[in-house]
Parts: C-alpha cells; structure tokens; sequence
C-alpha cells in the first residue's frame, strides 16, 4: 500500500476508534470473494491486527456459486461464525450482513464486499468502516460526511449532557477545619518559687570560730 493510502486510512480509523470505539484486534466480517489470503491482507490495509468472520448465509451463497468458487467457500467454512443459528439459504448473505451490523454495530464490525448494492446500504449505516476491492487490491472507504455529521453532533450532545450533570451536583463539602491544639495550663506545682538557702547565722559561725580557738590552744597545752 502506497503511503498516501496508508495516511488515509490511518485517519479513517482514528475517526472510527474516537467516534464509535473500533479498534484493534479488528473483526472483519466478510461478505465477497474470498480468494485473497485475508489474513495476510487485511493487516496490511488496517494497520494492526485483524479477525475475518462470516456469517452461514455467506457461505451458502459461495457454495451456490459452483465449482469455481470451492476454494473460497473451503475457507469460509474453516472461519469463525458470528451467527450459531439461522437459515444459511443462498441469497440471504446481503441480509446477513445487515442484519449484524445495524442499530448501532454493537459488535463493532468491520464489512468488506464486492456487492455494489450492499456498498451503497453499509454507506448509509454509521459506525460501520467499509472495506472494498479495487484492482484486486483491498480499499478502506472514508466515512461519509452524513456519518462525520452525526458522530459530532453526537460528542457535542454528550458534551452538553456531561455539562448539565456537573451543574446540577451539589457543591462538594468544604474541607472540615484543622481541630486547633487546646493550650494546656501550667502545673501549679511547678509555678512554686523555691526557697532560698538558709543564710548561716551569725551564731554559727562565731560558734565555729571559737571551736578552732580552742583546738589551737589545746595545741600548746599539750604539745
């Protein structure tokens, strides 16, 4: 794939990933010829990785289509199934596929076919990424400005919406205020002035002098 293809649909999937949540590992459900080594094609278009589905009523539609198309409906019946019941009669492949891609594609599927008419009816779908053959080569189409329409009227209104329940939440709570220390009271006991130390007397003192007096005198006496 040239790189300006690559760009392009590099775009095209970001706008299906944002808008309608399409995103890898892409499921492709398959409604053409399945002669092409999808798994090896597919990745190569889309960038990442890639699942191809079909549904019972493709197959029968490639099996009805004779010996020419053997090998394609050998490989289709080897594909995973999205549907595990219904009719699988030829004809009804076109109504398959719509059927699992309408009100939404809540499977978020990717379709990829050769059916002009089914084209033209997948188009008119949003949220679906068309994948088509060009040359043998496999082609993602662009969204169709109806679909860009829509996918921005559809963000604008989620805008709005997200807006009007911010405004009608109640405020949030104000913080609760820090709970400030209570100041303790001093102990009394320790607020005690202490006494002074007792100032020796002066009868003390003289006491103490006259006791030394007499201790030299005994001295002298008794040598």
């Amino acid at each position: 794939m040239r790189i300006g293809k690559k760009s392009r649909a590099r775009r095209t999937l970001g706008f299906y990933r944002s808008a309608f949540g399409i995103k890898q590992p892409y499921r492709v459900l398959a409604a053409a010829n399945l002669g092409l080594d999808l798994r090896v094609e597919l990745p190569k278009v889309l960038g990442g990785r890639a699942e191809v589905v079909v549904t019972r009523a493709v197959v029968a539609e490639l099996r009805s289509l004779g010996k020419e198309f053997k090998s394609a409906t050998a490989t289709a019946k080897r594909l995973p199934k999205l549907d595990s019941t219904g009719s699988g009669q030829a004809g009804a492949a076109s109504a398959s596929v719509l059927s699992a891609v309408e009100n939404g594609n809540a499977r978020r599927l990717c379709v990829l076919t050769e059916d002009a008419a089914l084209q033209q009816r997948l188009a008119a779908l949003s949220g679906v990424p068309l994948l088509r053959f060009a040359r043998q080569v496999i082609v993602l189409e662009p969204p169709q400005r109806d679909e860009r329409a829509a996918a921005e009227g559809a963000a604008e209104e989620l805008a709005r919406a997200n807006d009007r329940r911010a405004a009608l939440a109640p405020d949030a709570p104000d913080a609760a205020p820090k709970k400030r220390k209570r100041l303790r009271e001093p102990n009394p006991l320790s607020c005690k002035k202490k006494k002074p130390a007792p100032a020796p007397t002066s009868s003390g003192a003289s006491g103490e002098a006259g006791i030394k007096k007499k201790n030299r005198e005994n001295t002298r006496l008794y040598p």
